[in-house]
């Protein structure tokens, strides 16, 4: 995805508002609403093409009527009835919104063989963003005990985050093994048997890569025989693993796209480090959960204890310019000078917003590098301006370590899709009242024994109905309520004209969603 700010998103669409009433005179009664949604993008464009321009033409926004409805909500535009304001003719049914919604679900019991701490995991997606740039990937690893669930928030195309969600578990899985497994495990490898490291759990639309697998299955192996000379032990062993495996596997998608065979670019590895993408990934080994987060991806464990309300503990921390320890971090590792120019407008050298991140190797190469591969590659000077002493941009995650009790319930991993509509306190009150709900739909007991079998049904028919959740799979639920929750009630209408907004005017509006939840035993 571009990765503008929030509020320059919204603006895309909603900015030059003043202008809206005299477009909208313009238009013939007999235009379609896309062509006049067209028309008023593309002049309000041009009036405000500054983001702070249409951030403040956006916040100075007065009540006006358009298309014959009242359109007077300013700043959260796509978290109110704006859209229906705009798009109240594209209703769709509850039937095919459940269509959209369950498209990409998935649900899985753990086998306790796999992991004695992890009971079942939820997962879901949801496009905006075409094709979706968000991926994600669910594993257990075949030689420990351990599983992997990861988010991965791809920017500037899906390519990398494709490639990381591929690639990324094997790493970690490979450098998770003890030194005598690795051993043997290479010795397969290097005799061309079959070795998997990992048991993959996938969704039948989860696209998956047949190209270039002779080339990263190289780059594996060349890790595992590197991975010989390296032996961590102690208590932040795992946080190692995480944090090597990370580097090396970014590390590896620079050299393979700059590495040709006959002289010629190596378009799909550029594609591949052009883009980038975020990583929020859990590995869970017993009693013992790691998150691994570069980027803005967010991990909140949901904990509560007996009957008291449930707590969100957060697990991972954006890595953007909101961040201070982040922002101090990468501003001394240049030098002063540099102070000013390194964060600008709240991005990286004011273009990218995340401050880690696979890929993006424009914030990575050095100049000569980017002179010699990257600009005859692209057609035109890519380095970003203020571009002194590079690399502002590492893939290393942030580890955090905790060690999973009786109250920790479930984990989320989500893509900042969510997060744009759920605080961490508002999710995981949503999977604890999908916990309760479920069970209280399970345990129903009658308030007679003298009702009929008919008057049950039908009491049991508007409980069903008056109830949260709507879904059997939790990650779905999270998805409704943040695109069709108002105030604790479920607005069909509201969601039904989010999910009914073409391709071309979406993006304005959300972000692909991506969530898995974990519950554990």
């Amino acid at each position: 995805m571009a990765r503008l700010t929030r509020a320059a998103r919204l603006a895309n669409v909603t900015v030059g508002i003043r202008c809206m009433e005299n477009i909208t005179r313009s238009l013939c009664c007999h235009v379609t609403y896309s062509d006049k949604l067209s028309a008023i993008q593309g002049q309000c464009w041009n009036k405000c093409l500054n983001p702070v321009n249409r951030l403040k033409t956006l916040c100075s926004w007065k009540p006006l009527t358009f298309l014959g409805r009242v359109v007077n909500q300013p700043v959260h535009w796509f978290h109110t009835t704006g859209v229906q304001n705009w798009y109240g003719h594209l209703t769709i049914t509850p039937e095919q919104v459940n269509s959209i919604l369950h498209r990409n679900e998935l649900a899985v019991e753990v086998d306790a063989s796999k992991c004695t701490s992890v009971k079942t995991f939820m997962t879901n997606q949801l496009r905006s963003n075409n094709p979706v740039e968000d991926r994600r990937a669910e594993a257990a690893c075949v030689m420990t005990k351990a599983m992997l669930f990861g988010v991965f928030d791809g920017h500037h195309g899906p390519a990398c985050a494709q490639v990381v969600s591929e690639r990324l578990f094997n790493y970690i899985a490979a450098e998770a093994l003890p030194y005598k497994v690795l051993q043997e495990a290479l010795r397969m490898f290097a005799s061309g048997e079959l070795l998997e490291l990992v048991e993959w759990y996938q969704h039948p639309n989860d696209y998956i890569s047949r190209d270039r697998q002779t080339l990263f299955r190289h780059s594996l192996g060349q890790y595992m025989k590197d991975n010989l000379e390296m032996d961590f032990q102690g208590e932040d062993r795992v946080a190692d693993v995480l944090m090597t495996s990370f580097d090396r596997l970014d590390k590896d998608l620079s050299t393979e796209a700059q590495s040709t065979s006959n002289g010629e670019f190596n378009d799909e590895g550029l594609h591949t480090v052009f883009s980038g993408a975020c990583a929020c990934v859990a590995y869970v080994e017993a009693d013992d959960l790691y998150v691994a987060n570069a980027g803005d991806c967010r991990a909140v464990l949901g904990r509560q204890s007996d009957n008291e309300p449930w707590s969100a503990i957060a697990l991972s921390n954006d890595h953007n310019a909101q961040n201070i320890d982040e922002v101090r971090r990468l501003r001394s590792a240049h030098p002063q000078d540099e102070s000013s120019t390194v964060i600008k407008n709240g991005r990286l050298l004011s273009e990218l917003a995340p401050l880690r991140a696979f890929g993006d190797v424009r914030y990575k190469w050095s100049q000569s590098l980017q002179h010699q591969v990257l600009n005859p590659w692209f057609g035109t000077n890519v380095i970003p301006k203020n571009f002194h002493t590079p690399p502002y941009l590492i893939a290393t995650p942030e580890v955090i370590h905790h060690r999973l009790t009786p109250d920790d319930r479930f984990l989320i991993l989500a893509t900042d899709g969510l997060w744009d509509f759920l605080t961490p306190e508002k999710a995981v009150s949503l999977v604890g009242e999908f916990l309760l709900m479920s069970d209280k739909v399970g345990n129903f007991r009658p308030p007679s024994t003298d009702m009929t079998l008919e008057h049950i049904h039908q009491m049991l028919s508007r409980r069903k109905a008056a109830l949260w959740p709507r879904d059997d799979n939790v990650a779905t639920h999270l998805i409704r309520y943040a695109l069709g929750g108002v105030h604790n009630r479920f607005d069909h209408h509201r969601l039904a004209n989010t999910l009914s907004l073409p391709d071309n005017v979406v993006r304005q509006y959300r972000d692909d969603i991506t969530v898995t939840v974990v519950f554990f035993q």
